[in-house]
């Protein structure tokens, strides 16, 4: 059968036939030759075909995207053989065609929004007379018929993410973890690189700068004239002075020289001066950076990087010492010890180092501190300085100093777990700089610390974004294909990769041909010219994804959508009938939808920031009702997001 369907393990079971739409065409067909039977009988006997297996299926077992990135790899490549799909004869499958086809839905076949709330492959072209959920047909037409036409059953998908939020749908279905052996050569190979053509400037410090919203995000205090934006704030920045490589990456993440200060004298509100700090129950005390007036003379951010240590009190965590390394030079070039204002409870002596009798040459008070950093004819800090730490807001908080430029190596970072996590200094100095810090049995050294921020932006400046990030033990599957010999080392598996925007970034990087496409035409015509020369073949088909307002959160809709959709609907049910028609023999075809509409989802999540963002930066009085979060919020917006997860797949290998 070409079009997968279900498989029983039970003899009692009878498998559904499978349906396909060239089984009835013309009333009159040819009459073979005996010998030509025989060749016929022989093709027939080794046809490749799909099979869910509903053993593994009917308990709940739900269908991921990077279960359909394994099953392509077990075709194409070197996957393990995937329980919960049957490929009978794969060895006969000369082709691999995968089509992402977000804002496909179960309506627009007919069928019932809920159909993929369930685990077992759902019929499309049957009408239980019973009812069941399993293929049942409701109001909505059936405006996709070569859905039905070229497949007998679909089958239920789930998009990563966890209870809050969706994660991409694309990135898992085409990326796949770096095989152990591989890693390890890849990791010899880096450390080699890295000897032999360390170059710390290769990358900008502007690159890792922390944007208003991220700083909000993670608990800083930003200026009050700081504007509440997603692109990094540099005033006066020149991209010529930038190396190219961090050129490109300053460009595609936002003009950051348009962006202009807000003007003090403007109403804005900012962080309030008499809120509490974090950690800390005293009210005001705080001071802020001036705005920038223009570039710095001399076209240089100075980096600084700053660790404190903090002693309680009974208005709680409060500043006793501060460190200041100044990143070029290495030298310690401010350190002082500070008496805090109230009366110290817990010297904390076990992680601080702080001792009673440390503190009793202490001179400085928090205000004294301020001003030597930013007041005076040659301040430390100034509006241009980039300051670094680990968790930065921390220190921040402490010295009660806001500053619009930071960053912050427990953000570049990346905890192997993932957000929310973040990892540690000791831990990051462990694996990264092979250097154990914070083992002395007198506690922290602030010095210490700030020395191991410094080296640890050095690693990023010469190695780029993607060093040290735990999580990213990823590659492209075109990459992996592309590695794989199928017993013929002169003749390794090709690949092509066809896509909007850019085809060589990222999931294309590696592909043997990539094509840049620009409309859903484009893909198919890709697709059919490429697919008889390449082993494996991906487009993603996004005008339907496009008329419902997906790929820019629903500002794109209009009155005038229902219609578009419809005329959309029907040029993609064309399309599709045309590249089915024009695959070689044997090809298998995947179609994924990958996720269902995520506008509710969207929504929800931004009135999540919103109220977030709002209650850090003027506190939960300064939020109207009508923009509270409330518990009732947090059910919808898990719900929205389950559904925003649920997608289909499609299996089928052309006779």
């Amino acid at each position: 059968m070409s079009s997968a369907s279900p498989r029983s393990t039970s003899s009692k079971r009878k498998t559904p036939p499978s349906l396909s739409g060239s089984d009835c065409e013309g009333a009159f067909s040819e009459v073979l030759t005996r010998q030509a039977r025989r060749k016929q009988k022989k093709v027939n006997k080794h046809r490749p075909e799909f099979q869910f297996n509903i053993q593994e299926l009917k308990y709940g077992k739900k269908v991921t995207l990077a279960h359909i990135r394994d099953l392509i790899l077990y075709i194409v490549a070197d996957g393990q053989k995937p329980q919960w799909i049957q490929v009978n004869n794969k060895s006969h499958i000369s082709h691999t065609v995968l089509l992402f086809v977000p804002g496909l839905l179960p309506t627009h076949l007919g069928l019932s929004s809920d159909i993929t709330s369930a685990s077992m492959p759902f019929a499309i072209n049957s009408i239980p007379a019973d009812g069941d959920i399993l293929g049942r047909l409701e109001g909505p037409a059936q405006k996709v018929p070569a859905i039905a036409s070229l497949f007998t059953y679909g089958c239920p998908t789930r998009a990563p993410g966890d209870k809050l939020r969706m994660h991409s749908a694309i990135n898992q279905l085409l990326m796949c973890p770096i095989q152990e052996h591989i890693r390890r050569k890849r990791e010899a190979e880096r450390e080699k690189d890295h000897h032999r053509n360390a170059q710390i400037d290769s990358y900008s410090p502007l690159l890792y700068l922390l944007t208003p919203n991220q700083m909000i995000d993670n608990d800083y205090n930003i200026p009050s004239y700081l504007p509440h934006v997603d692109g990094r704030i540099v005033p006066g920045l020149d991209k010529s002075m930038i190396p190219d490589k961090s050129n490109l990456f300053l460009s595609s993440l936002s003009e950051v020289e348009n962006i202009k200060l807000k003007d003090e004298s403007r109403s804005f509100t900012g962080m309030d001066s008499t809120r509490n700090t974090k950690g800390n129950t005293r009210e005001g005390g705080w001071v802020e950076t001036s705005p920038a007036q223009g570039p710095p003379k001399d076209g240089i951010y100075p980096i600084l990087a700053i660790d404190c240590e903090m002693v309680v009190s009974k208005d709680g965590d409060e500043l006793a010492r501060i460190s200041v390394i100044d990143f070029n030079s290495g030298k310690n070039v401010f350190d002082e010890l500070v008496l805090p204002p109230g009366e110290i409870v817990d010297y904390r002596t076990q992680w601080s180092g702080i001792t009673a009798e440390r503190l009793l040459s202490a001179t400085h008070t928090i205000s004294s501190i301020q001003n030597l950093l930013l007041s005076g004819a040659s301040p430390l800090i100034t509006p241009h300085t980039i300051l670094l730490g680990h968790s930065l807001e921390c220190d921040l908080n402490a010295l009660r100093i806001r500053h619009p430029l930071c960053i912050d190596t427990a953000l570049i970072y990346k905890h192997p777990r993932g957000p929310p996590f973040k990892p540690g200094l000791k831990w990051l100095s462990q694996k990264w700089l092979q250097r154990d810090i914070q083992a002395g049995e007198n506690g922290h050294d602030s010095e210490e610390d700030a020395r191991a921020c410094v080296d640890l932006l050095k690693m990023k400046l010469t190695n780029g974004p993607d060093f040290g990030d735990s999580t990213n033990n990823m590659e492209p599957i075109v990459e992996r294909i592309g590695r794989y010999m199928d017993n013929s080392p002169e003749s390794p598996k090709t690949s092509a990769y066809c896509d909007y925007g850019d085809p060589r970034w990222l999931y294309g990087a590696k592909a043997t041909t990539a094509v840049r496409c620009t409309s859903d035409d484009d893909v198919v015509n890709a697709v059919v010219k490429n697919v008889q020369s390449h082993t494996f073949v991906f487009g993603r088909m996004m005008e339907l994804s496009e008329a419902q307002g997906w790929n820019d959160g629903g500002a794109s809709l209009s009155p005038s959508s229902t219609v578009s959709l419809d005329s959309v609907l029907e040029r993609f049910n064309s399309r599709l009938t045309a590249l089915h028609s024009s695959l070689p023999p044997n090809t298998a075809l995947i179609i994924v939808t990958g996720h269902s509409d995520p506008l509710p989802m969207v929504k929800l999540t931004k009135k999540r920031q919103r109220w977030e963002r709002s209650v850090k930066t003027a506190g939960i009085e300064g939020v109207s009702g009508d923009d509270r979060w409330m518990a009732e919020h947090d059910r919808d917006l898990e719900k929205a997001v389950e559904e925003a997860k649920a997608g289909m797949a499609f299996f089928r290998v052309t006779s």
